[in-house]
């Protein structure tokens, strides 16, 4: 790796959000757990940044815990979808879903409305023309609901 550099929480959650979405691509691999270390490794090597201290920390936990929690969110998703199933959604829109989801429920230090928020600006960036609404509909709705019965 040829520099290094500090990282915002904006930026660790675009981090997660691209090793989240990769992970699809290898669910034959043998060893999921060495396939996501290695997407973490590979995708470091090609930014030539290693996020450090907190930032990498967040990463780590984030994609660790969407990882281990992938039927969990999943569940989240299909109750929250309207005359939708989970195999339309293009790859993009799930894998900001399940980020934004698992900080929903498992960072109580991001706010919702953050983890709402951040999910659909990177939507703008990554998904298609319809994704930015999609995301927010279905997020909002779920944030609704966590703050009607808690993150728990």
């Amino acid at each position: 790796m040829s520099s290094s550099a500090r990282t915002s929480r904006t930026d660790a959650r675009r981090h997660s959000f691209s090793i989240i979405f990769q992970l699809p691509f290898h669910q034959d691999e043998k060893n999921q757990e060495e396939t996501l270390a290695w997407l973490k490794t590979l995708y470091y090597e090609y930014l030539e940044v290693a996020p450090i201290g907190r930032d990498d920390e967040y990463i780590d936990r984030v994609i660790w815990g969407a990882f281990e929690k992938q039927a969990q969110l999943d569940g989240v998703i299909e109750n929250f979808l309207k005359d939708w199933a989970l195999d339309r959604i293009n790859r993009v829109d799930l894998a900001l879903l399940r980020l934004a989801i698992y900080e929903m429920l498992s960072e109580p230090d991001v706010p919702l409305g953050v983890a709402v928020n951040e999910a659909v600006e990177l939507a703008k960036i990554y998904g298609t023309d319809d994704s930015p609404a999609f995301i927010n509909g279905v997020l909002g709705n779920v944030s609704r609901h966590i703050k009607e019965t808690g993150r728990g």
